[in-house]
């Protein structure tokens, strides 16, 4: 049973991946043609999302091919500072635009994300 729940975890992680880097892809185009036309502020709050694809991306990828657990504990905590400060500052900077439920699974994340730093500085 617990194969079946590894391949069946495994299975999500590569749908997942897969559906990051085709948003990310048809994203990456629509910035490439259309970046003479649209709203400035449209276009960077798309090259933020951008960003945040990247990095899952980066980490899913560590995740299939079973590099996620060769971090050290201060690379781990270290990475999750930088996450949690730069999900903060967007937050702050594109609370206006988002949707509730948008910026609710955000303030959601985070509080894991600042749990999860307490329990690795305490371990």
């Amino acid at each position: 049973m617990e194969d079946f729940n590894k391949q069946n975890k495994k299975d999500r992680q590569l749908d997942n991946l897969i559906h990051l880097v085709e948003n990310h892809t048809r994203t990456e185009r629509h910035l490439e043609q259309y970046s003479h036309i649209g709203n400035p502020k449209n276009k960077e709050h798309a090259r933020k999302i951008q960003k945040v694809r990247e990095e899952e991306m980066e980490d899913l990828c560590h995740k299939l091919n079973g590099n996620a657990d060769i971090q050290t504990r201060e690379e781990q905590i270290e990475n999750l500072k930088q996450k949690y400060e730069n999900t903060q500052g967007y937050i702050h900077h594109y609370k206006e635009d988002m949707s509730a439920e948008m910026l609710h699974n955000l303030q959601e994340k985070q509080e894991k994300r600042r749990i999860q730093l307490d329990n690795l500085k305490d371990y």
